[in-house]
């Protein structure tokens, strides 16, 4: 069975990444956590902790910490039992202008010549999950087991960021049949936590395990056809005047998403025939995401782009959003081995590949391998009757030697992992509470965040993360404006 087959078709290569080592989206401010907490060494401890960054290990910024002095022990070490210790939470009012800031590494921007790319921001509020915090413990979401239970779930000392059904009902859903999986095995057992970038499911199959309780397929693919607690706040794209009128459109910020009342079942008719009855969650009610076009930067370059800055969105805090929130950033990446034309998706006659089907953002199932698995370091002929645009580790000709039928030392190997050709990225804030406005701010006077962003040492020290500096770097205002000065700062590893 496959869910709203037309999204299928529409979301395959949403997500992509080249062959390159995972070091990819890292947000600096607000502060980005890449799974770390507490942790005294550059490292994260724990990279299940809340989600699946596919980041390097060493970005991200420690929690805020809040001790006065400071949250040390006798011995000058760091102690997480001193009043204040991850307690250094940033705060935010509403209708104030959060400059968003991040680098990237694989590139993006309006027209790019080797990749298609969107950037996805989001958030989430202590609404959609009243018990949202970060944790005080390195810990992972939900508990240490492959299941999550309800009792660690509500232990303090873990992080929670998706409530526990949304999980629960993930794991029970059948995957979306309807999607481009290349020729990668899925995990039968997994429901939708089994994907082509995750194939193994969430702890179902030699050793996998889940990232707190994130469900790997609506990590995997934007816009996603059934509720989320993620509200879209703005998407950045490579081609913004032929994805963003479909972006908007389904944003469940206007658009209400289905459900089975028996969570296996993952569409009407399913549901319908298995005694079930299909559902659908509101809408949030919000305006639609803004969409534009991304800043250009040039792919394996993770700094700064035009003009000298990093890539940045001004958000502007809702007036209706209140409480404890969290940032979310995704960045998906296509490269172009997927372009019609290229020597991974030759153009042949016959290949249905014409049209709208010579666009990789309409791959879907009908290019998958039928024997997934077993193409691995085979020769390439081009597709086979199944047009399946690449294979895992492919051999050919790839420099047109010839003679390769006397002589195979001419074929060379390219090392392709598909479940990383087509990949998304993300990176998470920490919670920060956002605030009504002082009743002497009227909703008209205009509040501009200055903050600090980056880690103390040099750039070698605090890479892929960034030296301090304010952020904005460069901010003119207009007379009245009000600026609303903030750091926060972590006694563990700053």
């Amino acid at each position: 069975n496959m869910v709203h087959m037309a999204n299928a078709v529409k979301i395959m290569v949403l997500l992509a990444a080249p062959w390159l080592s995972a070091a990819d989206m890292y947000l600096n401010s607000p502060r980005g956590s890449n799974n770390k907490l507490r942790e005294q060494s550059n490292n994260v401890q724990n990279a299940n902790r809340l989600f699946d960054s596919q980041n390097n290990a060493a970005a991200g910024y420690q929690i805020g910490d809040d001790c006065k002095p400071a949250c040390k022990d006798g011995d000058n070490n760091y102690d997480v039992t001193v009043e204040g210790a991850t307690k250094g939470t940033m705060k935010f009012y509403q209708g104030s202008e959060l400059y968003v800031e991040w680098t990237h590494q694989h590139g993006c921007g309006v027209g790019h010549p080797n990749l298609r790319c969107q950037i996805i921001l989001q958030y989430m509020s202590e609404e959609d999950n009243p018990s949202l915090r970060d944790g005080t413990g390195q810990t992972s979401a939900g508990g240490d087991g492959n299941d999550p239970t309800e009792a660690e779930t509500a232990e303090l000392v873990r992080g929670y960021h998706e409530p526990f059904d949304y999980y629960q009902s993930c794991m029970a859903r059948e995957r979306n049949q309807g999607l481009y999986t290349a020729d990668q095995a899925l995990e039968a057992n997994g429901g939708a936590s089994s994907t082509r970038q995750n194939p193994n499911g969430n702890g179902r199959r030699r050793g996998a395990q889940r990232h707190g309780l994130e469900c790997p397929e609506e990590r995997d693919y934007y816009p996603y056809w059934h509720p989320t607690p993620w509200h879209d706040i703005a998407i950045l794209t490579d081609e913004p005047y032929e994805r963003c009128d479909y972006y908007r459109a389904e944003s469940q910020n206007v658009v209400a998403k289905g459900y089975c009342s028996q969570p296996e079942f993952n569409n009407p008719d399913s549901c319908a025939g298995n005694g079930g009855t299909w559902k659908e969650q509101s809408p949030f009610e919000e305006p639609p995401p803004e969409c534009t076009g991304s800043i250009g930067s040039r792919d394996n370059h993770n700094g700064n782009v035009r003009n000298g800055h990093p890539h940045y969105y001004v958000w502007k805090i809702p007036e209706y959003l209140t409480g404890r929130v969290v940032l979310r950033i995704r960045y998906n990446i296509t490269t172009g081995d997927f372009n019609y034309g290229s020597l991974a998706n030759p153009k042949e006659v016959g290949a249905e590949l014409t049209g709208s089907k010579a666009d990789p953002f309409f791959m879907d199932r009908k290019f998958n391998d039928p024997n997934p698995g077993t193409r691995r370091r085979s020769t390439f002929a081009g597709r086979p009757a199944v047009p399946v645009p690449l294979a895992q580790d492919p051999v050919a000709d790839w420099l047109k030697l010839g003679d390769t039928n006397q002589d195979t030392s001419r074929l060379l190997q390219l090392q392709v992992n598909t479940n990383q050709f087509g990949r998304t990225f993300e990176d998470r804030t920490h919670s920060f509470l956002v605030l009504e406005r002082p009743a002497n701010v009227p909703q008209t006077q205009r509040i501009v965040n200055f903050n600090v962003r980056g880690r103390r040492g040099n750039i070698v020290q605090v890479y892929p993360a960034v030296e301090y500096d304010f952020i904005p770097q460069d901010l003119k205002v207009e007379q009245g404006t009000l600026l609303h000065f903030q750091w926060t700062g972590s006694d563990a590893n700053n």
